[in-house]
């Protein structure tokens, strides 16, 4: 009741926490419509891992949409899969964004896809995947410890994405080293993303281009 910021606990059958939780990234990586665990795989590697892909060849076809809902969209990912040019890229985007496909276009959990102009419940969704170092999941949840344990890659993006928006320019690799200074001191300090603000701005970087 009321209209200020509180607190909030969640419990584990609300399958919320984190950002990956949150229904503004949600709702952000989908297109109000339908879901794609690509985009969101993306998300997940440019905003969480800094590992952006590379873009898609120019030769390769989008995928058709599937209004009979006779095929899920991890199998309609198969055929990129399949294809050589395609198969590295979408070996490491989509496993992230089929944990993500428990969350419809605005955030909502569900278990099962929406039945194609059915009535009652489509397929069960499969949030199954692994990263290239093997590590695996099988939900979301999953997803967000295998991410929790990539601590200080997240550390380094944070820093790079805090001294893009602070500096107003994309970092070059004269920056990387200091970056790479920065996201070690996190280590050390007690506040957070408090302290983290502070590093950058005192940093090098931001005070002198």
């Amino acid at each position: 009741v009321g209209e200020e910021f509180r607190k909030v606990r969640f419990k584990p059958k609300h399958h919320r926490g984190g950002l990956l939780g949150h229904g503004s990234v949600l709702t952000l990586t989908a297109n109000g419509i339908e879901t794609s665990p690509v985009v969101r795989g993306v998300w997940v590697m440019e905003n969480i891992l800094g590992t952006p892909p590379s873009p898609p060849p120019p030769d390769v076809e989008p995928l058709e949409p599937d209004t009979r809902g006779a095929v899920t969209i991890r199998d309609q990912l198969k055929r990129h899969r399949d294809v050589a040019a395609c198969a590295d890229c979408h070996n490491r985007i989509d496993p992230a964004g089929f944990a993500l496909e428990f969350y419809d276009p605005i955030g909502s959990y569900r278990a099962n896809y929406p039945a194609k102009g059915l009535r009652g419940k489509g397929k069960l969704i499969d949030g199954s995947g692994n990263f290239p170092d093997g590590d695996s999941f099988n939900n979301e949840f999953e997803l967000k410890m295998s991410l929790m344990s990539r601590k200080k890659q997240f550390a380094k993006t944070l820093v790079e994405k805090l001294l893009i928006f602070g500096t107003g320019r994309t970092v070059s690799f004269r920056d990387h080293r200091e970056i790479e200074q920065l996201a070690q001191s996190m280590d050390t300090t007690e506040n957070g993303f408090r302290d983290l603000v502070k590093l950058v701005a005192c940093s090098k970087i931001f005070r002198s281009r």
